[in-house]
This record gives structure tokens, C-alpha cells and sequence, in this order.
């Protein structure tokens, strides 16, 4: 029985909940740590108002403790999360956080102490964080299973005083790889549909479907998907040329957008870029900038 209750109010879940609106989706750029957090905030300081919510990414986390996504704990998962919501709270903004698949038997405990930290939302996924992709449906939670632990995780928020807790509750079925024998493109999307409805009968706010690979979800099945979820489908940007941007995703009637790991994976890569450079006597090492 949870004595504690919730150091946010409800209003701010609402508000958060508010934000995703089909046609007009919310837009999150992840983060994964304080300098992240800092940056992002300060871009309302230029254009108010650009920013409207925080959300974090379990794959940078994971990095910065050198430890793959799927054995990031909840201890360390945490420990981040701590370190960014006093920053989201003085900034105004809603903070929602990646709590992988919400760590088996520890969901309750999960649930409130992200809330206790600052968090008004999570994704929760319902594929197994210690499992690859590479074991078909065996990768990935029953529907009846994930849709429990979707409700579940919002009646424990709402047992410390937050019940309009908000959850993207993200199906990872487009990301197996390879297909599973005998199933086709077409099956893997009528199944997401099958778990998203699921999902949001349970409670959920959207939908999350991320493929990666052959599984990226192409324009059609985004139309489609707006269409079964009634708009209540988030997606994660695409990265490459060619890609669905923010406008086009948009206009198709997504109701929430993240960046997922790109962000961070793009921050390496450029800290690493220009390390050599600086390393190698390139006096031109920040030109471009």
C-alpha cells in the first residue's frame, strides 16, 4: 500500500495528456542526461514555447553508464532520471520517461518511483528489454499480458494521486527481425493493430509502433494505423533522406513524434568527429560550426 503521494499534480499529467493531439502532435526531441536536458530547455529561451515536454531515451541512459540498452536496471535508469526532472520541474515542463518494458514483477515499484522523481508519463513496452529481436513472437510479452501491465501501471499512478498518468505504450512488433516463419508484412501490421487497440482499451493515451530496418513503417501503414488508433499513434521520426519528416507525419494525423536514441547517437558521433580532427592538428577542426 503506497503512503506517499505524488510530488506533481494531476494538472500537469493532464496538461501533458493534452499535448498529444492528431494532426498537431507533440514533438519530443530525447534526452539522456543534464548537459541533454539543458540544451534542449534552452532552445524556449530564443523561441518560447518551442519546447513543451521532456522525454527521456533508456538507450542514451543506457550509454552513459557503458552498459547496452537491454541491461540498463531501474536503479541506474533511475539515478538519470533523478538527476533530470528537478530540471524539467524548474523549467515548467512535463517530464515522461522510457521505462523499457517496466521490469517485470518490480512494475508497481517502477511506476511510483519514477512519479516520486518528477515523471508525469512512460513508455512501456511489450517486448522483453533482456531479449533481442531475433525470437519472433517469443520476443514479445502476450497482448493480454502487456494490455494488464499497461492498465496496471496507470491504477498504480492513480493510487498516489495521478491518475491521468500518461502512456505510450509501444508494441515492438515491426522490429523483429528476421520476420517471423510464416508471417508477412501485412500479418505484423494487423497484429500491431490487434495490441495497440488492446493497448488503449487498458487505458493507454497512444500507441507507440516503431520498426527499425525492414520493419519502418512505411506511409500507408501510418495511415492506416492513424486510422484504427483514431489518430492516437505515436511514431518515432525517421532518420536518412527520404524519410517522413515532421510535417508530412503531421499531416498524415500522428498525435506524438519522438527522436528516440538518434539524438544521442548524432552527439557522439559529431564529439567524436571532431576529437579527431582537434587530435590529427586540424587547425579548420571547428569550422562549420
Amino acid at each position: 500500500m503506497a503512503t506517499e503521494t505524488a510530488p506533481v499534480f494531476n494538472e500537469v499529467a493532464l496538461l501533458f495528456k493534452s499535448l498529444h493531439k492528431p494532426g498537431d502532435p507533440l514533438v519530443l526531441t530525447n534526452i539522456y542526461d543534464e548537459a541533454s536536458t539543458n540544451a534542449v530547455i534552452s532552445l524556449n529561451e530564443t523561441t518560447p514555447h518551442l519546447v513543451k515536454a521532456l522525454a527521456t531515451t533508456s538507450y542514451g541512459i543506457a550509454n552513459t553508464f557503458s552498459v547496452p540498452d537491454g541491461s540498463l536496471t531501474f536503479n541506474q535508469n533511475l539515478a538519470a532520471i533523478q538527476k533530470i526532472a528537478p530540471l524539467a520541474r524548474s523549467a515548467n515542463l512535463p517530464l515522461t520517461v522510457d521505462l523499457q518494458d517496466g521490469y517485470g514483477e518490480f512494475l508497481e515499484q517502477c511506476v511510483h518511483r519514477i512519479i516520486y522523481a518528477g515523471a508525469v508519463g512512460a513508455n512501456i513496452e511489450d517486448s522483453y528489454s533482456e531479449k533481442d529481436f531475433s525470437d519472433g513472437m517469443d520476443s514479445l510479452r502476450s497482448v493480454e499480458e502487456s494490455a494488464e501491465r499497461i492498465r496496471l501501471s496507470i491504477k498504480y499512478a492513480a493510487d498516489i494521486g495521478l491518475p491521468d498518468f500518461v502512456v505510450n505504450a509501444r508494441t515492438d512488433v515491426m522490429r523483429l527481425e528476421p520476420i517471423p516463419e510464416g508471417w508477412t508484412r501485412e500479418m505484423m501490421i494487423q497484429e500491431s493493430v490487434k495490441r495497440g487497440k488492446a493497448f488503449l482499451d487498458a487505458g493507454a493515451t497512444c500507441v507507440f509502433v516503431w520498426g527499425r530496418g525492414v520493419g519502418q513503417i512505411t506511409k500507408e501503414e501510418v495511415k492506416l494505423l492513424v486510422k484504427e488508433f483514431e489518430g492516437r499513434l505515436a511514431v518515432k521520426l525517421p532518420t536518412g533522406n527520404g524519410r517522413l519528416s515532421v510535417k508530412e507525419l503531421a499531416g498524415l494525423g500522428v498525435c506524438r513524434i519522438s527522436i528516440g536514441p538518434s539524438l544521442y547517437g548524432k552527439d557522439m558521433h559529431a564529439l567524436r568527429n571532431k576529437a579527431e580532427r582537434i587530435l590529427m592538428g586540424d587547425h579548420h577542426w571547428n569550422e562549420g560550426d
